[in-house]
């Protein structure tokens, strides 16, 4: 089934007011210790190290207990929306493609179209860890080839991580699998998805590729009730799982590496984008590095990059973009994007 001409929007990004530094989130992981003032030193050298690697510096978090994750990816949605003139009745599908959520059912999707007003709509959620948005899209995309009355699906999530975020480190043998969590920051982003262009400029949807690697589903995992835990040190030994998903795409739409313009990564640190990058053998400044500036913002990473691109003007029309993310799991998803004006 050939690709359908679809345009995404470009995506809206909503971050919280507070912002921690990596000096503020040492003291709060501090103040949970409850060793020997000699046992300190080691773990924070330790968290300190994984910053310094990761390239953290900032991030920021939403710490009211009443903030509701369908709220919150609701504000990014209602911004998409008006910029598209769109009214939410207009929407025939709406999928939430985030981590967090507030129970295991219904679909965090039915609570943000209820937000939005929607009276009837096919709503449903698109879980697959970091992956989940990108994944989303590409679901929405599948849908709009088969079901010719679609025009209008809005793709969104809220990540909020309150206490799925383990600040409570006493050993430095817990931070091997804790520290990864201290680089997260929260965000909430939405994008649109047409059969005609947006205003403003839109991402002509050209090609997608997704995979998946499920003997590695253990390095990275938020248990039910729990928190995060992730071996990153073995997760960054997978980047090279990427660039070969990232050709393959390439060569199924005819684009070659030398005529990307932009290449749009998930933010885990800056550390796995630089080997991926190299890996590639393009350019570092056609890969902006944003995990300093708002930390990894897991699932919203990819519309938090690309909206940084855009607000700077660096995106022209006429220019390629690949946006290219991985997951626990391990998950794997690429999409290629022609902007237009």
């Amino acid at each position: 089934m050939p690709f359908p001409c679809l345009f995404l929007s470009p995506p809206r990004v909503v971050l919280p007011a507070l912002r921690l530094s990596n000096q503020d989130v040492i003291d709060e992981v501090r103040s949970r210790f409850r060793g020997a003032d000699s046992d300190w030193p080691p773990i924070e050298a330790g968290i300190r190290h994984v910053f310094d690697r990761c390239g953290s510096a900032w991030r920021h978090l939403d710490r009211d207990p009443s903030t509701r994750v369908a709220a919150f990816a609701a504000r990014a949605a209602r911004l998409s929306l008006d910029d598209a003139s769109l009214a939410a009745g207009a929407l025939d599908l709406v999928l939430y493609g985030g981590i967090a959520r507030e129970y295991l059912e219904p679909a965090t999707a039915m609570e943000l179209s209820h937000n939005l007003g929607v009276e009837t709509v096919h709503a449903f959620d698109v879980t697959s860890a970091c992956v989940g948005l990108l994944e989303a899209i590409h679901v929405a995309a599948g849908r709009f080839a088969v079901h010719d009355e679609m025009r209008y699906a809005l793709i969104a999530t809220g990540e909020l991580t309150r206490e799925y975020l383990a600040y409570d480190v006493q050993t430095v043998d817990e931070l091997t699998h804790r520290a990864a969590g201290l680089t997260i920051g929260n965000a909430a982003a939405s994008v649109l998805i047409g059969r005609t262009p947006f205003p403003g400029g839109s991402g002509r949807l050209v090609g997608f590729r997704s995979t998946a690697v499920p003997r590695h589903f253990a390095l990275c995992q938020v248990p039910v009730g729990g928190a995060f835990t992730s071996f990153s040190a073995d997760l960054f030994r997978l980047h090279g799982l990427v660039p070969p998903e990232i050709r393959a795409l390439l060569a199924d739409i005819g684009w070659s590496l030398d005529s990307v313009d932009h290449f749009v990564f998930h933010q885990p640190s800056d550390t796995m984008l630089r080997r991926v990058v190299a890996e590639l053998g393009v350019p570092p400044e056609r890969a902006p590095a944003l995990h300093s500036v708002c930390g990894n913002t897991v699932s919203a990473a990819i519309p938090v990059t690309l909206r940084h691109l855009l607000d700077r003007g660096a995106i022209k029309p006429g220019d390629r973009v690949i946006c290219a993310t991985a997951a626990a799991g391990l998950s794997i998803a690429v999409a290629a994007l022609e902007w237009c004006a």
